[in-house]
């Protein structure tokens, strides 16, 4: 960050949020543990970089400044902060204990809770964030196959195999031979690495959704036929996707079966779990190559993922989050459009985006413009809208308001 970036976002922070920043960022590397919480990550100055408490779909910053949240925390809180069934289960559980030195009977109620919501897939092995799973995946997918390379499509965590293109990364270059990286739902990219690579791919590894684009179910299908044909497995990275398209995710959102997938932002509202699951024949892979770690069984999150599951087939949560997240997109677009604002709504409900029509490479300083006056009302705003269980019409009715009075101060 240069000094003038520096000074620009000084400027923008209360003196409590900038006293707290600037000691946090002597001590930890972009003064938080996650490069999209970063303050200063796309020229929106007006987003506090702290945030105190939470409750619901809303949260306080250190001056006690009200939001409405369309973050969710980048995804995990599906229910609505501090959801009272869940937060009681935990700490039912925290009176038996977290971690124990062989493992707890959750782990395989656990097991049992989430593979009968999803649906599709036979087994499952737990680990801690999306990154850990979507690697386990391709782990599997090479072990099972005996090849090394991958199609690849989308953002699946920060490991080596999945970060070549990103800028100094610190990654043999001798990895790039292996990775081919194509655009979601180019079509033409899948027939040529197919054509030139398919019979050395172990793994085609996608997101099913880009939420700034609008999706396509073809997509999948083409992939599923190719994964197919040359015998490559096809991997979802459902880490966003999963229990929030719906229950089965985006499997049976599409009507496409993966042989394997990664989960972990809808599992258990804000507890740190995550899980890989498939076919079998997929899983049991794990009998001849070893995928372990200590916290997997942490306790806590597999009681709050087991209560997330109960509430999820006992509650239409699904059904609330799209409706929402239509009511949102249905006013949104009638703001740009009566006051003839250069942008439109695009995306599923569960996490709309707006397109502007200075946007390139997906930064448009006109968000940042328009996300500012909305931080400055109250407004958590986000570039994928996400919608929570907790949001309700008035508090969609309320984020309209203030997205109106913020479009006419952007113009």
């Amino acid at each position: 960050m240069s000094l003038n970036q520096r000074s620009d976002i000084h400027s923008a922070m209360t003196s409590k949020n900038q006293e707290t920043f600037d000691r946090a960022l002597q001590r930890i590397p972009w003064a938080t543990q996650t490069n999209a919480k970063r303050h200063d990550a796309d020229g929106v100055t007006r987003r506090p970089p702290f945030i105190e408490r939470a409750k619901g779909c809303r949260m306080w910053d250190l001056d006690d400044k009200e939001y409405i949240d369309f973050r969710a925390a980048l995804g995990p809180i599906t229910l609505g902060y501090q959801h009272p069934e869940v937060d009681e289960a935990v700490r039912k559980q925290m009176e038996r204990g977290t971690l124990f030195s062989m493992s707890s009977p959750l782990e395989y109620e656990a097991a049992e809770s989430l593979l009968n919501t999803l649906g599709w897939a036979d087994k499952i092995r737990f680990m801690k964030t999306g990154a850990d799973v979507n690697a386990c995946c391709l782990r599997l997918a090479r072990s099972f196959t005996g090849r090394d390379h991958l199609l690849t499509s989308g953002y699946h965590g920060y490991q080596d195999w999945f970060t070549l293109g990103w800028a100094n990364p610190g990654i043999p270059e001798s990895l790039n031979q292996y990775v081919h990286s194509i655009d979601y739902a180019d079509f033409e990219a899948i027939e040529r690495v197919f054509d030139e690579n398919g019979h050395e791919l172990a793994a085609v590894v996608v997101v099913p959704v880009e939420w700034w684009r609008e999706p396509s179910k073809e997509y999948l299908q083409v992939l599923r036929q190719k994964c197919d044909e040359y015998g490559s497995l096809l991997i979802f990275d459902e880490v966003l996707t999963g229990f929030r398209l719906a229950n089965g995710g985006a499997q049976e959102f599409f009507e496409v079966t993966p042989d394997l997938a990664g989960y972990a932002k809808g599992i258990a509202n804000g507890y740190p779990l995550s899980a890989f699951a498939g076919k079998a024949e997929f899983m049991d892979t794990l009998d001849r190559t070893t995928i372990t770690t200590t916290y997997a069984g942490e306790t806590l999150s597999l009681a709050a993922a087991i209560k997330v599951m109960e509430i999820l087939n006992r509650e239409p949560v699904i059904e609330h989050i799209f409706d929402m997240g239509n009511r949102l997109r249905i006013g949104f677009d009638s703001i740009f459009k009566e006051a003839g604002f250069p942008a439109e709504t695009v995306g599923l409900a569960p996490a709309i985006t707006i397109r502007f029509e200075d946007e390139i490479d997906l930064h448009s300083p006109l968000r940042a413009r328009l996300f500012d006056h909305l931080y400055d009302r109250g407004i958590f705003a986000n570039k994928e809208w996400l919608i929570s269980y907790a949001h309700q019409p008035s508090d969609i009715d309320e984020t309209l308001e203030k997205m109106r009075e913020s479009v006419k101060r952007t113009l």
